[in-house]
């Protein structure tokens, strides 16, 4: 039988309308455990570009659904009520009460909790619709019933790996089956050509062959001379020499005639040889993980040099960089490191904080909202006292 090669859980979430009758809302603080928030009608508190140049405008002081102030705010209107998952549709309306395991947790969408799959991020995934045991399937580890996802089962007799369903004969270069057994027709002693036609090393009527070479099977036929080692070839074709090179070498690196570029080397990478290292690679001889060759220029945990690992791992919304060799660091939007210390990382959230909107040092008047990196203004209410700025 001859085998041809073939070759996250989608979670359901229910979300919560809201019908209103108003364009605009201006929310009402609320309390923890208080239920549902209530909201009254209010000024957009966005410049409406239809008003009259002349306008007073004053800085925003009160929140607009679905933003909140909570009493775990740090600054005005700082949660999302739609997607906080301490605040899920109200202060205190935490989802994170009924957490199973690690791997599981219940988040924050569109005003209720709803219960997904955390870490690792895609790896696993509620197939038993259980709730009560979390995320149990790992659908990238080697479950051939889940692999990949909770819905897809390896055909019968294939195997899963990382993932991905592979069959263990094609997986071994051996495309063939011949009583439940994987084999290669095409160059199998035992199975040449067909199952079962067993090949003669030392058939009648043929010429001694020199040590490196004996009679087998190539190309699905019998009696015909092949190099005893499978890292040996026949390069020049000459039987008198037989299998004259052994590959693995700069000039013959996979097969007869494949020499290694200038600046490369051969070497074994799983089980064949290849021309390494990359363009843009070095060869870093201590790795035993990914292979010997790294990206010296970019690379952050080899930067400028084999292992030489670039400092901040670990801080806060930081991620180290490497640029030309050289080491360096950048905060994850849309977060600011404005005190300049190390240990806290990037500390400053600039979308909400007030005291540095946008950028650090930035700072909005006192108890005006920081909203998207901006200090929003308005149309003056009667009685404020002064207009922003």
């Amino acid at each position: 039988m001859r085998i041809s090669s073939a070759s996250v859980a989608v979670l359901s979430a229910a979300a919560v309308i809201f019908s209103c009758t108003e364009r605009d809302y201006t929310l009402v603080e609320a309390t923890p455990d208080a239920g549902p928030v209530q909201f009254t009608g209010a000024a957009d508190a966005a410049t409406d570009a239809s008003l009259p140049e002349d306008v007073e405008m004053c800085a925003v002081t009160t929140c607009s659904f679905p933003h909140a102030t909570c009493p775990s705010s740090q600054f005005p209107c700082d949660v999302n009520l739609l997607t906080d998952d301490e605040n899920c549709g109200g202060c205190g309306i935490s989802c994170n009460k009924n957490v199973y395991n690690y791997k599981s947790k219940w988040l924050c969408v569109k005003g209720e909790c709803v219960f997904g799959c955390s870490a690792p991020a895609g790896d696993f995934q509620d197939c038993d619709g259980d709730v009560n045991n979390g995320c149990e399937t790992n659908v990238n580890a080697n479950d051939p019933l889940h692999c990949g996802s909770c819905e897809y089962e390896c055909p019968q007799g294939w195997l899963c790996n990382k993932g991905s369903c592979y069959h263990p004969c094609v997986a071994a270069g051996k495309n063939d089956i011949c009583s439940g057994i994987c084999v290669n027709l095409q160059a199998d002693v035992k199975n040449c050509g067909e199952c079962g036609v067993v090949c003669d090393s030392n058939p009648p009527g043929k010429p001694p062959l020199h040590p490196t070479m004996t009679y087998g099977c190539k190309d699905w036929e019998c009696d015909q001379p092949v190099c005893v080692s499978t890292t040996r070839r026949n390069c020049n074709g000459d039987l008198a020499d037989g299998c004259e090179v052994t590959l693995g070498t700069d000039q013959n690196c996979s097969e007869c005639g494949h020499a290694c570029p200038p600046g490369k080397f051969c070497a074994k990478s799983g089980s064949s040889y290849k021309c390494l290292c990359g363009d843009g690679e070095t060869r870093c001889p201590d790795s035993s993980v990914d292979g010997p060759c790294r990206r010296l220029d970019d690379d952050p945990n080899n930067c400028g040099g084999c292992a030489r690992q670039c400092p901040g791992r670990g801080r806060p919304n930081f991620e180290p960089t490497c640029s030309l060799g050289v080491c360096g660091g950048r905060c994850v939007a849309p977060y600011a490191d404005c005190d300049r210390l190390d240990e806290n990382g990037c500390e400053v959230n600039t979308l909400v904080d007030n005291r540095n909107c946008g950028a650090c040092g930035n700072a909005c008047a006192p108890n005006q909202v920081c909203s998207g990196g901006t200090c929003l203004v308005g149309p003056c209410e009667p009685g404020q006292p002064e207009a922003a700025k």
